[in-house]
């Protein structure tokens, strides 16, 4: 117990004193973020706005199919593309 309350003291700390390899990292994770929400925006909204415009067959499946996918956890998500990416 003594150590989790050293680590939040530590913690406290670094962001009171404000830490330049806090700030770096807080930096870059936001940078990350707002990158990948662009690209995701890029390629999700004009397909969103395509399917709900469009009449097409399987447009009730492609939905659920879009659906299904929301619910799934982003550690999953994150275990399929790295299974898809890697060479081995």
């Amino acid at each position: 117990m003594n150590e989790i309350a050293q680590g939040v003291e530590a913690a406290f700390w670094l962001l009171v004193t404000f830490d330049r390899d806090l700030a770096e990292i807080a930096l870059r994770s936001l940078q990350v973020t707002v990158t990948a929400v662009l690209i995701a925006s890029l390629i999700g909204l004009p397909f969103g706005a395509w399917l709900a415009v469009r009449r097409f067959r399987y447009r009730r499946l492609a939905i659920a199919v879009l659906n299904a996918l929301m619910g799934l956890p982003p550690v999953v998500v994150g275990l399929i593309v790295y299974l898809l990416l890697s060479r081995s």
